[in-house]
């Protein structure tokens, strides 16, 4: 993740600390939508998941695309000219960790997410199509909000939005070259490719007091790909599609995402 990214990330975790700290007190569950009855009126609570976490296989992330830098970036932007894979991943369990407060019917949640995967490439042009695996690790950083229903009873559904920070790392899928025609390779390295994303969900909690809960649901998280760090470290917006000058743009992904764990209530 960019130094870019990470400052507005910690823009947006410090003004949402100094929201909850100053705004979000017990005197504001009613205004919330808090009924006296609920079984949990407010509560600061930390957490883990296991999760399943893939990146979409039918749109930009096929395990054929490929982005390559433009004619006119090889002598302006970079050394050699760069070709980076775009890959599909496995789907693949891994876990998350979370911390969160809840004030009545809602509550606010910062994540860190995390899945080691298989990215796949399988390079078409020869006559005997050849598919390359490496390993890969798809990350991501949330914060979410949730909507609960049927407050005054232990288990209560929720709707959850909010946006993330996902980046995919991927050994070895980037290279450089001596010239355009990828005649000789220059080196072999990683990439990552990042960009933000919105999430949207569903699920249900199930308190056994204000203490301990456990959770589980299912998040489709929509994400446009800003940005590529490859052996030459060539921006997207000087990269495009599979030999083709005339693609140029974003890469855009998507995954259903599954989880269940538990939190424990600190407050």
């Amino acid at each position: 993740m960019n130094l870019k990214k990470a400052s507005t990330l910690a823009l947006l975790l410090m003004a949402f600390g100094g929201f909850v700290s100053t705004t979000l007190g017990d005197s504001l569950a009613d205004d919330l939508g808090a009924n006296p009855n609920d079984i949990v009126k407010t509560r600061t609570y930390i957490g883990g998941m296991g999760i399943s976490s893939t990146v979409d296989q039918w749109g930009d992330f096929n395990g054929y695309n490929w982005m390559q830098n433009t004619p006119s970036s090889s002598t302006t932007v970079t050394a050699y000219p760069e070709v980076d894979l775009i890959p599909t991943i496995s789907r693949q369990f891994g876990w998350a960790a979370f911390v969160g407060q809840r004030e009545g019917p809602w509550a606010a949640e910062f994540s860190y997410w995390r899945t080691n995967h298989t990215a796949t490439w399988i390079d078409t042009s020869p006559s005997t199509p050849v598919t390359y695996t490496n390993p890969s690790t798809l990350q991501s950083i949330n914060i979410d909000f949730k909507r609960y229903f049927l407050t005054q009873l232990p288990s209560q559904p929720f709707v959850s939005f909010g946006i993330s920070f996902p980046w995919l790392w991927v050994h070895d899928f980037s290279t450089s070259y001596t010239d355009s025609t990828r005649s000789t390779l220059v080196q072999n390295g990683d990439e990552t490719i990042s960009g933000v994303g919105l999430n949207l969900g569903a699920g249900l909690e199930i308190y056994i007091d204000n203490n301990f809960s456990i959770v589980g649901g299912v998040v489709e998280r929509w994400v446009s790909f800003d940005q590529i760090n490859g052996v030459e470290k060539t921006p997207l917006n000087n990269m495009y599609f599979d030999n083709n000058p005339s693609d140029v743009g974003s890469l855009e992904g998507n995954g259903f995402n599954f989880y269940a764990g538990m939190t424990l209530g600190i407050q």
